[in-house]
């Protein structure tokens, strides 16, 4: 209960000054790059060498493959009757189709299963990440006003990859596996990483838009609709039928019934696709997420 207050706190007080002006509208970039280069590397660096790698985190990497596919899947097949813009289309898969496994999940889970299982999100996080900067990318690139050239987009893709901090720190903690499992390295590691909850909460409060929910309301509810309630449902529905128990796979679960990524705006609004629709979804997600994180966590450690 204590770490679900933080949640709220932070988030709200990121949102409280952003509408009172306290400080510049763009300040929340500050907060991200310590969270992108300090706080979420250190979480990598932390957790990564105490994995005890093995075969049932390939069930971890393939869901938000499989979320993101079935965004892919809904939507085209919603298209054909709402006959959607490509821009709205490739927006709504974006923002629909992946989840917030960092900023709103690592808090989560320390909440409701404890830190020791930061391990396996880290791993749901990195796959994420990957699919919005892979991916995501070629789908946004889809659009019509992007103004990207073809030939580039494979080294552009690379290059975002292989320079994302978080992602370069797993590769890190992977190799010099023993060089952070020492006391000190821990202890330093703990400190740093403790960050990430309170300044991500805090940035996305600052971050949050609700001023064109009413005039997209129904793209908002499908985009809602997929991604915290019928994505969830499919994923527990498939755990079961494979017969998977467990802490593990309940966490891995979990992590796919986050609210959208809120990087995705990043990539909507780099490659010309609907920003406003994509931020406004990507804040009523995170409001609603929350609180139905509750029930989809009962259902979940009931089922699984």
């Amino acid at each position: 209960m204590l770490n679900f207050l933080v949640i709220l706190i932070s988030l709200v007080a990121g949102f409280i000054v952003k509408q009172t002006k306290l400080v510049d509208a763009n300040a929340y970039k500050g907060i991200n790059i310590w969270v992108i280069y300090i706080a979420l590397p250190a979480v990598a660096l932390k957790c990564i060498p105490q994995i005890d790698w093995n075969i049932a985190y390939m069930f971890t990497v393939v869901l938000p493959f499989l979320v993101f596919g079935g965004s892919f899947l809904f939507f085209q097949y919603l298209n054909i009757f709402l006959k959607l813009s490509n821009r709205n289309l490739r927006t709504l898969i974006l923002v629909s189709g992946l989840s917030n496994t960092s900023f709103i999940g690592f808090p989560l889970i320390i909440t409701f299963f404890g830190e020791e299982y930061l391990k396996i999100g880290i791993v749901s996080d990195q796959t994420t990440f990957f699919i919005l900067s892979s991916w995501g990318i070629i789908l946004a690139l889809g659009a019509k006003r992007v103004g990207f050239k073809t030939e580039d987009r494979n080294s552009f893709i690379i290059k975002r990859v292989f320079s994302f901090p978080p992602f370069v720190a797993c590769i890190i903690a992977v190799i010099f596996h023993d060089v952070w499992l020492n006391e000190v390295s821990q202890g330093l590691l703990s400190t740093f990483a403790s960050t990430v909850s309170p300044l991500a909460l805090f940035s996305i409060g600052m971050q949050l838009n609700f001023k064109n929910w009413k005039k997209e309301l129904n793209l908002i509810s499908y985009s809602l609709f997929y991604k915290l309630i019928l994505s969830p449902f499919i994923l527990i529905i498939l755990t079961l039928l494979m017969g998977l128990h467990g802490t593990f796979y309940q966490v891995s679960v979990f992590e796919m019934v986050m609210p959208s990524l809120v990087a995705t705006s990043v990539v909507v609004q780099q490659f010309g696709l609907n920003t406003k629709l994509a931020n406004t979804i990507i804040g009523v997600s995170i409001i609603i997420g929350l609180f139905l994180s509750l029930i989809w966590h009962s259902v979940i450690i009931t089922l699984l």
